[in-house]
């Protein structure tokens, strides 16, 4: 299996706010060197590096009412960790998290198992078996197509078989799973673009992905609740206007997502070329949204992080109608119902209950009606109506490539940007903040 990109939310979630001791009140009458705007993991990781450079003053402004971006952890709705977002550490064998979480004792962390047999299921539509030759051999004929195409097409320009009973669900775990958009949705050649990063394995923490980042970044300064509406770069430097006040500042470092820049919820003054408007919308996130269901007992006797596909029979528009699930997840006895693509997004327009129901069904298609009598809890992470996000993660649409590198230049020389979108390993959270560190690392004030 291709690493999945999982880097997904947030204040409509209704979740309980968390003191953090690294909150600051912000001067809107001072000046300051650096202004970084967002608190996901490249806004903390920008603005950590700054200040461990010395000699700059550096302020971190967040939107919402807390830090962490597309990665958090709740602990109230189960009363136990739940990653509503990003829960698959990526190449953690060099991740600055797990490096982290080995020197802390609050973490319990360990390797996903690579052995296939170990961690894949598949349901036919009679039993569930630990291997269906026929999706993946659909599956990786779908990789190998888009793997062996350097256009900058879709997908499903490429991919054959189909006509497959199977190729909807593979068309899920390539597709929407995968790059949170569907085959007609993203460039092969963006797909394909690594960037020489090479995969190292992942990593699961038992505490959640959104807890251990918040603790690697408790001692940096953040100024929570403070909405940015205007940059101005006008003059000699930069104003960043909030609906706090005003702060001057030489450079900003922008780290919100591409769909709230698009949006032009933040105006630009004078407004930015057209070429880097369009690589916002062009560099445009995917949908991907999250079902969590407990049970009074887990319905699948599997070891832990454990995935099962099943037959995907519809498809909506050209967005398979299915769900991925993940058992068990970092050893939370919970189970994880994840859509993505346009029918991501076509369920966040439904609502809450259509979702948990749909998750449900599908469930008890594949294990009996039994299952529903067990159920205790459940909740729906709608990342898709998150205003300060609006999505999952970004990729290039179909013939818009070249738009990652507009995406990262910098305006003038005052405004950089950084994020999961204009990352080497885009899409992830170490990406994001390896964004985050080389942008702050080229701030020259």
């Amino acid at each position: 299996m291709k690493s999945r990109r999982k880097f997904i939310k947030s204040s409509l979630l209704g979740l309980t706010a968390i003191t953090f001791p690294n909150i600051i009140t912000a001067n809107i009458n001072q000046n300051y060197d650096v202004v970084v705007i967002g608190a996901g993991a490249a806004g903390l990781a920008a603005t950590t590096e700054l200040r461990r450079q010395g000699g700059k003053s550096v302020i971190c402004l967040e939107a919402s009412n807390r830090i962490g971006g597309r990665a958090w952890t709740d602990n109230t709705i189960f009363n136990k960790p739940y990653d509503t977002g990003a829960m698959w550490i990526e190449n953690g064998d060099s991740s600055p998290f797990i490096k982290f979480a080995k020197k802390n004792s609050k973490f319990k962390i360990y390797k996903e198992r690579s052995t296939a047999s170990e961690i894949y299921s598949v349901y036919d539509g009679n039993k569930i078996a630990k291997n269906e030759n026929e999706l993946w051999k659909i599956y990786d004929s779908a990789q190998a197509s888009i793997a062996s195409t350097r256009k900058d097409v879709s997908p499903i320009e490429v991919v054959q078989n189909q006509d497959s009973p199977w190729f909807n669900t593979a068309h899920m775990l390539v597709g929407p799973w995968e790059m949170g958009k569907d085959f007609s949705d993203y460039s092969c050649k963006d797909f394909n673009f690594d960037y020489d990063v090479k995969f190292s394995g992942t990593y699961h923490c038992e505490q959640g992905y959104g807890a251990l980042i918040n603790e690697m970044y408790k001692e940096t300064p953040v100024e929570l609740s403070t909405k940015v509406k205007e940059i101005d770069w006008s003059g000699k430097g930069v104003k960043i206007i909030t609906d706090k006040g005003t702060i001057s500042s030489k450079k900003c470092i922008v780290t919100v997502s591409n769909a709230v820049l698009s949006s032009e919820k933040i105006k630009f003054t004078p407004k930015l070329s057209s070429e880097k408007q369009e690589a916002f919308s062009k560099i445009s996130l995917g949908h991907y949204n999250r079902v969590a269901l407990e049970f009074k007992k887990l319905f699948a006797k599997k070891a832990h992080d454990s995935y099962l596909y099943y037959k995907v029979k519809s498809d909506s528009a050209g967005s398979p109608k299915g769900v991925g699930i993940t058992i068990n997840p970092s050893k939370s006895n919970l189970c994880l119902c994840d859509f993505g693509g346009k029918f991501g997004l076509e369920i966040s327009k439904e609502g809450s209950d259509a979702a948990i129901d749909f998750a449900l069904n599908e469930l008890t298609n594949i294990y009996g009606s039994k299952i529903k009598k067990d159920l205790v809890g459940s909740h729906f992470a709608d990342w898709s109506s998150n205003v300060f996000i609006q999505g999952a993660w970004a990729s290039a649409e179909p013939g818009a490539f070249k738009f990652r590198e507009i995406l990262r230049e910098p305006v003038a020389e005052k405004i950089y940007f950084a994020g999961e979108a204009t990352a080497r390993e885009w899409g992830t959270v170490g990406g994001a903040t390896e964004s985050g560190v080389l942008t702050a690392k080229k701030i020259k004030t």
